[in-house]
């Protein structure tokens, strides 16, 4: 099972609403809103970009938002928003991004001490390095067409951990 990330992306109008707790989360139907699925890449390609398991620093630290300055209630793990305008900055961040440079930011060893989610003491050792790092290259490439397609419509995101 595992904790997983999952985007949805609605009208930045609905973002702001939800953001100031004029509507709740809750009541939404997240199905009827354009989203993706992450499982559990989320916080290890946070780290990969940020160098941290949260709050890392914008515009990188927008691309999976797990800062406690945009939190939600909302299920057992919270959720985290983005406006517009960050989802827009994210994009631009990530496009200048590819394999190569991805491949330059990442520290399996690292993860591994620093325990990354989901890298688990004692589950996984330095042959898995990359097996890894194409299993969050995959959900990285996806993220990107994601914020693309939410960037070209003007939309905010709501991420949530499930």
């Amino acid at each position: 099972m595992g904790i997983r990330g999952y985007y949805f992306s609605l009208d930045n109008k609905l973002v702001q609403e939800v953001a100031a707790g004029d509507i709740a989360l809750k009541s939404l139907k997240i199905a009827d809103y354009p989203g993706l699925n992450i499982d559990r890449s989320w916080e290890a390609i946070h780290y990969l970009l940020c160098g941290d398991i949260s709050d890392g620093e914008p515009p990188l630290g927008f691309v999976v938002p797990i800062t406690s300055d945009k939190g939600i209630d909302f299920g057992s793990f919270g959720a985290f928003y983005l406006h517009a305008e960050q989802v827009a900055a994210a994009l631009q961040a990530i496009s200048e991004l590819d394999e190569a440079g991805l491949r330059s930011r990442y520290d399996f060893p690292a993860m591994l001490k620093e325990e990354v989610y989901p890298l688990e003491a004692g589950i996984v050792s330095e042959e898995d390095a990359d097996e890894f790092f194409a299993y969050l290259l995959q959900h990285f490439n996806e993220i990107r067409r994601f914020y693309s397609q939410t960037a070209a419509e003007g939309k905010g995101i709501i991420f949530y951990l499930f």
